[in-house]
């Protein structure tokens, strides 16, 4: 004789044919139990409305938005991904305020310019980050942090950030949809990207805020002008050098304390990320003219502390749009 399928054979799990053929209308051993309901629990009662941006004393300085494609972009993408990302915040912005004579409003935090369109100083104004966070050589995740924080109406444009659009999207037939995770403030919201740490990492390339100088008394050394990695790791220097100056939490970490090992394979060459992926493999040329991001020197480097610290480390040219951006060293834990 076969066992019975289900141990024992009267199980809930029962199939409704199996109890039919039985002769079976319930399954045994079960019993219909009455329960009562308020006569309005399925009532919605309208939340009221709050302000988020008057939630906290302190602004939100941090907007997390996970990114959906069927195809995601690559990794080399960050840099047309994170200015996709300040187009669509520009616009929603301007739509959602109208100035008196009817034109556009313009956010300082999102453009990164002031009325007079001068580039803003200080690193206050947003930076847009693309990460690539399970390390299949795709951007998933998009971190948009300004330290000056968030007003109420950028507030309302991040919320309503639905979809990045861009040629390449358009062209490739898949929209880049976005989801937005969370609003936080840097002393309470420290995503993957600016989670403390002692170890950093190149995630793209370091590009070059200036060219080698020849001349004049602030000219470069021989030495260093005729090494590609000599003059990038100088400058990454002067960058981090003027990173202690603006960040408060750096005051107590001196220069000489920071560690910048190149990453480079045994050739000598620069590699970037897991994928190990060259710098010229990135597209480091900005949507505007004149930008010249392409032809300066690009490298990548692993910044060793002595102490944890947080991020975000964001360093060199075109910095507020996910280049120079260094993340928590998975691999060298210290």
């Amino acid at each position: 004789m076969s066992s019975p399928i289900y141990d024992p054979d009267w199980h809930l799990c029962m199939e409704t044919a199996a109890l039919h053929k039985d002769g079976w209308s319930d399954p045994p051993g079960s019993r219909w139990v009455p329960y009562a309901r308020q006569r309005d629990c399925f009532k919605v009662e309208p939340a009221p409305e709050r302000n988020i941006a008057q939630h906290h004393n302190t602004p939100f300085q941090i907007a997390r938005f996970a990114l959906d494609s069927t195809v995601l972009p690559l990794v080399t993408e960050t840099l047309p991904v994170a200015e996709s990302a300040r187009r669509g915040l520009m616009d929603w912005y301007g739509r959602l305020c109208i100035l008196p004579d009817g034109s556009k409003g313009r956010s300082p935090i999102f453009s990164g310019k002031d009325a007079d369109s001068e580039p803003l100083r200080g690193h206050r104004h947003a930076y847009y980050l693309p990460t690539d966070e399970d390390e299949d050589n795709r951007l998933d995740h998009l971190t948009i942090l300004a330290t000056a924080g968030f007003s109420s109406n950028e507030l309302k444009a991040l919320d309503r950030l639905r979809e990045l659009k861009s040629w390449e999207q358009e062209q490739s037939g898949h929209p880049l949809r976005v989801l937005l995770l969370g609003l936080g403030r840097l002393d309470d919201y420290q995503p993957w990207p600016l989670a403390p740490s002692r170890a950093w990492v190149s995630a793209t390339p370091f590009v070059a805020p200036r060219y080698p100088k020849s001349n004049g008394r602030k000219r470069d050394p021989e030495e260093i002008r005729a090494s590609p990695t000599a003059f990038l790791t100088a400058v990454l220097r002067e960058e981090l050098s003027r990173l202690i100056e603006r960040r408060p939490d750096l005051r107590s970490v001196s220069l000489a304390s920071i560690e910048i090992v190149p990453v480079t394979n045994e050739h000598g060459v620069f590699q970037v990320g897991p994928r190990r992926l060259r710098p010229i493999q990135f597209q480091r040329f900005r949507q505007k003219p004149g930008d010249d991001g392409g032809r300066r020197p690009a490298g990548a480097f692993r910044l060793i502390f002595p102490c944890p610290v947080g991020g975000p480390i964001c360093l060199g040219h075109s910095s507020h749009f996910g280049l120079g951006l260094f993340v928590p060293d998975k691999q060298l834990q210290v």
